[in-house]
């Protein structure tokens, strides 16, 4: 199956050290470096989740004309990832993590908006059209437009669509799968949405006025909301140990994508995404599991 990936691709520089002692200089820790792991991140962690699952995968995203793009589009390469990129003359969108003894210390983001422009000029790059699924994965640093949810929409009739929206929550309509984390959804209301019945009610109103085929509503150690043609379904997280939440909604997005795929109902997807998700949460980094690593822990 081959799957199509759009959105803001990033470079993710995990930089592993110590910190044993604060600043004299401030009252702040100091960091001893020791080394660096990269990863692909934002849509490109979506990606990567699509690929260790056997789909032939094609990512379409803005990189600079620096190191960290040549970086980041090796990386897509190793993993068996066919890049598109766009070369922009701002810098490619990287975050570096500091960790120490498996926490985070700091979050450095490398970032510039890109421009308008370029978010049209990577839509001229989609040649293909014969992929089973268009996931668009948009974090708001300017690769994903209003227009690239019309582009898809108009272009690819027949396949699954799934959009992970941010700020373009309400331009999702003819959509398939539309997947708001808890924050976007209280953006998107304008409401608190405390508790997981709040949540359901909000996720239902989504569904009703985007009038899509499902709403999933990720809320971390909550679970999920599942509204859908087929009914509302509750979706529980599973209890690991929590490492690190990095990339979690990026595992349930391509996930859910890939259950549809397969067949699978939402509710089923849902579960077997949130099963996916659990093992993402327990190890460093954006971690992608495999099917394997997936229905060995959580038998059938």
């Amino acid at each position: 199956m081959k799957v199509a990936v759009i959105g803001d691709v990033m470079l993710d520089e995990y930089a592993l050290g110590r910190v044993e002692r604060i600043s004299p200089e401030a009252p702040v820790p100091i960091f001893n470096y020791i080394s660096s792991k990269y990863l692909p991140g934002g849509a490109a962690n979506v990606a990567l989740n699509l690929a260790r699952l056997g789909l032939t995968v094609h990512l379409y995203g803005i990189i600079g004309e620096d190191t960290e793009g040549e970086e980041v589009e090796l990386l897509c390469k190793s993993v068996n990832i066919t890049p598109f990129f766009l070369k922009s003359k701002l810098r490619t969108l990287k975050k570096t993590r500091l960790i120490s003894k498996y926490h985070q210390v700091l979050r450095i983001d490398y970032e510039e908006k890109f421009l308008r422009r370029e978010a049209l000029d990577l839509l001229n790059l989609i040649k293909h059209r014969d992929y089973e699924a268009v996931i668009v994965s948009n974090y708001d640093k300017g690769t994903v437009v209003e227009e690239t949810l019309s582009f898809v929409r108009e272009n690819f009739t027949a396949s699954l669509k799934a959009v992970d929206p941010k700020s373009l929550f309400w331009k999702s309509h003819g959509f398939n799968l539309v997947k708001p984390n808890l924050s976007e959804l209280r953006k998107a209301m304008n409401l608190p949405l405390e508790g997981t019945d709040e949540v359901r009610e909000a996720t239902k109103r989504a569904f009703e006025e985007l009038d899509v085929e499902a709403v999933v509503s990720t809320m971390g150690d909550r679970g999920m909301w599942i509204v859908s043609r087929e009914g509302e379904y509750y979706v529980p997280a599973l209890k690991r140990e929590v490492i690190d939440i990095t990339g979690a909604g990026d595992t349930v997005l391509a996930w859910m994508v890939w259950g549809r795929l397969q067949g699978y109902g939402w509710r089923e997807a849902g579960e077997i995404a949130a099963k996916a998700a659990s093992l993402t949460v327990s190890h460093l980094g954006a971690y992608a599991p495999t099917y394997e690593e997936v229905f060995s822990v959580y038998p059938v």
